[in-house]
């Protein structure tokens, strides 16, 4: 059986060493390696994945979560021949989480995957259509991940979210009206933050400690009370990851489902849909005015059970 392995060679903790101890690890489990190639501009990931699943047995990426959305978007378009398995080499890193690896040390991810991977599967999103890998957002810190300098990131790390976050959490949150469906119920609310995740975390910081990611369910958050004391509790455990969201649920509403219509009886919100890249995917227009969530294909991934 053979393996190939692409790489985004400006991900902050990608390095030859990396790569190297990938390669060898994979060839002690008896693999032959196929192809190695670099990941030379946004969204050159899904052309390359869509050339070598066909040929590849294992397809590996090291990169960050905006690698892995360009990663299942590619498979939603192709019969996934592969099996799948990424190494988390970005700032973030929240797919890491998800995987059961390490999020800020790749040898350390690569050296468990080696030992105790599996083959299983996981969940992805489909909104209006589009591939989603784990996160959709649409509210009031949802357009930080575009917002931030990538030489910030680098040199600062997650801290670099913060930091562009933090003119942001001075102004006062847009408040938007929505009307969703899901479950069988039609509620309305007024919130400034949506999320809508198949994912442990976002942002860096797990939320949902005991997500199951291939559960064919996706979690929904709307936060519909925002105050200065709600952002001076939640700062440190944002910044230490020890968010317990049952400490805010009289500032919220959260559930469980696999399929959600949400409409906007007023203006859509500016930033929507995702949050696994540099940019959206797309924006709502003035003319649209629903968002329809349901679960996208099951992507078949090599990682760690625990």
């Amino acid at each position: 059986m053979n393996f190939s392995v692409i790489y985004n060679p400006i991900a902050s903790d990608f390095t030859q060493e990396v790569l190297d101890h990938l390669v060898d690890k994979m060839k002690e489990k008896g693999l032959t390696p196929y192809k190695i190639v670099k990941s030379e501009y946004s969204g050159h990931v899904i052309p390359l994945i869509k050339e070598l699943d066909p040929v590849s047995d294992y397809l590996f990426t090291i990169g960050g979560d905006g690698t892995v959305n360009e990663a299942v978007r590619a498979f939603h378009e192709i019969n996934q021949h592969c099996v799948y398995g990424h190494i988390a080499a970005g700032t973030t890193n929240d797919m890491a989480n998800n995987y059961n690896l390490s999020r800020h040390d790749p040898i350390k991810s690569i050296d468990k995957l080696a030992a105790e991977g599996v083959v299983t599967e996981t969940d992805s999103i489909l909104v209006n259509g589009e591939p989603v890998c784990y996160v959709s957002s649409f509210g009031y810190v949802a357009p930080v991940p575009y917002l931030v300098n990538p030489k910030l990131k680098n040199k600062l790390g997650h801290m670099a979210y913060v930091v562009s976050a933090l003119p942001i959490l001075l102004r006062k949150p847009e408040w938007i009206r929505v009307r969703y469906t899901a479950n069988g119920e039609t509620k309305e609310v007024t919130t400034c933050l949506a999320l809508i995740t198949t994912s442990k975390g976002m942002g860096g910081v797990t939320l949902y400690h005991n997500a199951d990611n291939n559960d064919g369910k996706f979690e929904v958050f709307f936060l519909e009370k925002l105050s200065p004391a709600m952002i001076l509790q939640i700062m440190p455990h944002y910044l230490s990851d020890t968010i317990n969201l049952a400490d805010y649920k009289k500032y919220c509403t959260c559930f469980s489902t696999d399929h959600m219509i949400i409409e906007f009886p007023g203006l859509p919100p500016k930033y929507d849909l995702d949050n696994d890249g540099n940019r959206a995917s797309f924006h709502l227009s003035l003319h649209e005015r629903t968002l329809e969530f349901k679960m996208g294909r099951k992507i078949r991934v090599l990682k760690p059970e625990k």
